[in-house]
């Protein structure tokens, strides 16, 4: 009997010390990690050659306070680095590069990592990609933005896009994207028309929740999703609000630009030539205005042969 109650007296010693372990991992997880929660929002983005580009997207943000930028680098394997560009930034550990080369579904990984692994260190955490610039009316930083009272409801806030295309430009120049591109689109019924606005819209997420892929509004379930004015979002098929904040999407830059894009996509020759062919026919051409300068630059440079004309029919 003795050694049965000795038995019984052990193992209910490490049930109990289990219980303790967990209380006090679960103390760290919800009490200590939270308390030493400091800053206000991070920034998540996935780049792949955007050199050109990356110097003027870090400073806009920086501009705007935002704490700290993760950058997860796409590039080739032997392609572009960051570093080069953003030497002094990492250095000061405002910038985070994670090297991601040569993954499958490199987005959706990317955002979820940043996520996981930051939820608790950053009351906020947007998911922003290169040519997104958001811009907010009546505030100037971003931390007093969303420290508005109207926000203590919300778990995220969903931000829609102003789109900007080429403004009949045709190649690079070496400028800033708000100099090249200051015409933004004005017609919102095409991109309705073919549901764009499903996905015109990106995320600033609150910390602390289990949520996977917040890369797009309509990916985040079970949560309290908020207008940039704190009214509660319903259905994401609703017309853009505009009226608070917005995200600046310079969504193809030049001709050139757009078709370097494409060329540097990964596509398999024959089989996806249809996916190339309806970007610019579903894409570019729903954005911008057609012209034989601009076909003739595509068929010239597009390193996919798809015979681009103006008598294609490309509104239907």
């Amino acid at each position: 009997m003795n050694v049965l109650n000795a038995k019984i007296s052990f193992f209910i010693s490490i049930i109990f010390k289990f219980i303790i372990i967990f209380i006090i991992n679960l103390y760290n997880e919800i009490f200590i990690i939270r308390l030493k929660q400091k800053s206000k929002i991070l920034l998540c983005t996935i780049a792949k050659n955007e050199n050109k580009y990356i110097e003027e997207f870090v400073q806009h943000y920086r501009n705007m306070k935002v704490d700290n930028i993760y950058i997860y680098d796409n590039n080739e394997i032997d392609g572009e680095n960051f570093d080069d560009i953003l030497k002094n930034e990492v250095k000061n550990n405002f910038i985070k590069i994670i090297n991601i080369r040569g993954f499958k579904t490199p987005q959706k990984r990317a955002y979820d990592h940043c996520y996981k692994y930051n939820k608790y260190n950053y009351e906020w955490i947007a998911f922003y990609d290169i040519d997104e610039f958001l811009y907010i009316l009546n505030y100037t930083y971003i931390n007093d933005f969303l420290s508005s009272p109207f926000f203590e409801k919300c778990q995220s806030i969903i931000i829609n896009w102003k789109y900007y295309g080429d403004n009949d430009k045709l190649f690079y120049e070496p400028k800033p994207l708000k100099e090249r591109f200051t015409e933004a689109i004005n017609s919102y019924e095409n991109l309705i028309k073919d549901k764009f606005i499903y996905s015109a819209a990106k995320t600033i997420v609150r910390g602390g929740l289990f949520i996977k892929w917040a890369h797009f509004p309509h990916y985040i379930k079970n949560t309290v999703n908020c207008r940039p004015n704190g009214n509660i979002l319903e259905n994401y098929f609703s017309p853009p609000d505009l009226s608070n904040a917005y995200i600046k999407h310079y969504t193809t830059k030049s001709t050139e630009e757009y078709i370097e894009k494409l060329n540097n996509g990964n596509v398999n020759e024959i089989s996806d030539i249809s996916f190339i062919q309806n970007k610019i026919k579903y894409y570019y051409f729903l954005l911008n205005k057609i012209t034989q300068q601009k076909i003739d630059l595509i068929n010239n440079k597009l390193k996919y042969r798809i015979n681009i004309s103006l008598n294609y029919n490309f509104a239907s």
